[in-house]
């Protein structure tokens, strides 16, 4: 299954769901959905890494990723690039991530 619906989504709306995301933010300067990973390890970071990116080819919704080695710190955004805004398939891709464990 794709995560296929554009359909913009109200602020309002994106407050709503964030109730039933775990962790996730939303920035409404960058209209981007936002959630930070701490490990402890490198090696366990990679490979949530390697899930992650799984999921973005088979969702085919690319997220942006922003990795800390030092810190071992992953920040994941989601936006729907082509309507620069949150969309109903953005929060669907923020379920299906939640879903992911490491």
């Amino acid at each position: 299954m794709k995560v296929e619906d554009k359909s913009l989504v109200s602020e309002e709306e994106i407050q709503s769901e964030l109730s039933e995301l775990n962790g996730w933010t939303y920035d409404a300067e960058k209209r981007e959905l936002t959630r930070v990973w701490s490990f402890e390890k490198f090696v366990p970071t990679m490979v949530f890494i390697r899930k992650l990116t799984e999921v973005m080819d088979t969702e085919n919704h690319h997220s942006n990723l922003a990795l800390d080695g030092r810190s071992k710190t992953l920040i994941v955004s989601i936006t729907t690039f082509s309507e620069n805004a949150v969309t109903r398939a953005d929060l669907e891709f923020a379920r299906i991530v939640d879903q992911l464990e490491f």
